[in-house]
């Protein structure tokens, strides 16, 4: 069915959302036992479950890296890198990872707050010059945080100069905002384009070469990069495009400036796990102190917390839980052609990286049982749970009854004779209460396929619609629908 987002919960990018809300912690947790952390790791198995998800999922190429106890134990590459040139995939393949540039971004911004260069909690328009009144008494915080209320849309093909992502921003208005900040967390694309417009005013650089000085180069990220005419010199895989059984090269190449922040970095699974190394070593790489201690923690202390998440908080740009003792950073990235999956096990000093080149590629079975070698079961669980810091949930059937936006996404839930209906654009299907903070949406044969929580705003009160990633504000009764079909709306791109 159409709408925004799906509800987390079976595989495919159902089950991939869930990815960011599988992460990190504040408090101390128990670490694995001896006998696991010493135990060799059973790449076969691994293998076994990656070749069954790559044929499920017809991914042409993947690239995983695992570390263990602060080093890399395993890397390899699978199937091709373009299903026409046959080029196999290694581990040093770049793919382009999608939201999991997100980490990036945060990591950079709490690189700039550490060297005085920015204020995380400022409005931005006290360094960041041209916003409209509404975006400027937004702060970095807020928006690395997806506490700022800012609407989610898809990235797509735009403009290739640097200066292009000052030029959008600066001509965003109103329009952007669904809600107030610090009310309600609501995963948004465009709030971490505009992070990255003040990373630029703030750094004095475009963002790309910001990211470049501060992060790439001291991890020894040396192929890592932005701009995919300098990604096409390397080993490179393709975006492809899965439709029925047929991959497909995806043509022409989708890029543009603006959403680089958001989602758009070129990095190998080699390379990403130097990363991962750093955020769980206190920016120690290689031995030696490549990133501040202190912009580390900065960037991964657990902060908003994710209504439907069990314990879990977003940090900037990484998603923190905590499951039977085990605390987890990670998230998950998917664009149109290529997708990834980073999660972390900070003390047990324990990743994965799984990067795949097909349209939402999110290898989540591969992560869970690398996890579950690395840290246990509780490491891989990925079921959506409700989060008891969460805002409290409001329920009754009636009280779900409305109209509700993010953006130009409306949706619409109304009373009907034997329970409720739930309606996208000109499509309604049934829905019914799942306990009294719930509602699920049915297919026509009746198969949960969809769900959402009411939860009140933390300061307003006020009703949201969440379904475990994005947050619709209620803005009245439901209408009738149009004579004629909405056009569709754009799918929201973590």
């Amino acid at each position: 069915m159409r709408g925004p987002t799906p509800t987390p919960a079976a595989p495919s990018v159902r089950l991939a959302r869930l990815l960011a809300l599988t992460p990190l912690l504040a408090t101390p947790v128990a670490t694995p036992t001896s006998a696991r952390a010493q135990a060799a790791l059973d790449t076969a198995a691994i293998e076994r479950v990656l070749r069954q998800e790559m044929r499920a999922t017809r991914s042409p190429g993947v690239a995983i890296a695992v570390v263990r106890r602060g080093r890399v134990v395993y890397q390899k590459g699978f199937g091709v890198a373009s299903v026409e040139t046959g080029e196999p995939v290694t581990a040093t393949t770049l793919f382009r990872i999608g939201s999991t540039t997100k980490m990036v971004t945060g990591l950079t911004a709490a690189l700039l707050a550490h060297e005085g260069k920015l204020r995380l909690d400022a409005p931005l328009a006290s360094y960041a010059r041209g916003l409209s009144s509404s975006l400027g008494r937004l702060t970095l915080d807020q928006l690395l945080t997806h506490r700022a209320g800012m609407i989610n849309e898809a990235s797509g093909a735009g403009p290739h100069d640097d200066a292009a992502l000052a030029t959008r921003v600066r001509g965003w208005g109103r329009e952007h905002v669904f809600g107030p900040a610090n009310d309600v967390y609501s995963y948004s694309g465009p709030g971490y384009w505009l992070a990255g417009y003040a990373i630029e005013q703030a750094g004095g650089a475009f963002y790309a070469d910001i990211v470049r000085a501060k992060v790439l180069a001291p991890l020894g990220m040396t192929r890592s990069t932005f701009r995919p005419l300098e990604a096409m010199t390397w080993p490179l895989a393709q975006d492809h495009r899965v439709r029925d059984t047929t991959a497909t090269v995806l043509r022409p190449f989708t890029d543009d400036v603006t959403t680089w922040a958001s989602g758009s970095l070129f990095s190998s699974a080699s390379e990403l796990a130097r990363l991962t190394i750093a955020i769980m070593n206190g920016g120690r790489v290689d031995g030696a102190q490549a990133l501040p201690d202190a912009a580390v923690a900065l960037m991964t202390q657990p902060r908003a917390p994710i209504p439907g998440g069990e314990g879990c908080r977003y940090a900037y740009g990484l998603s923190a839980c905590v499951r039977g003792g085990v605390r987890t950073l990670s998230h998950y990235g998917f664009r149109v052609g290529s997708g990834s999956v980073v999660t972390m096990a900070p003390d047990s000093q324990a990743a994965v990286i799984v990067l795949a080149n097909r349209n939402g590629g999110i290898l989540a079975g591969t992560a869970a049982a690398v996890m579950a070698q690395l840290v246990g079961e509780a490491g891989a669980d990925v079921r959506a749970r409700p989060d008891s810091a969460a805002p409290r949930a409001v329920g009754s059937a009636e009280r779900f009854v409305g109209a509700y936006a993010n953006g130009p996404d409306t949706l619409h839930v109304l009373a009907r004779s034997g329970g409720l209906a739930y309606r996208y654009g000109a499509d309604e299907s049934p829905a019914r209460l799942d306990g009294a903070d719930a509602i699920v949406v049915l297919d026509a044969k009746g198969a949960v396929v969809q769900r959402f929580m009411l939860v009140a705003g933390t300061a307003t009160r006020q009703p949201y619609l969440h379904d475990g990633l994005n947050a619709f504000a209620r803005v009245g009764r439901p209408v009738a629908p149009r004579a004629a079909p909405e056009p569709p709306a754009r799918p929201a791109t973590p």
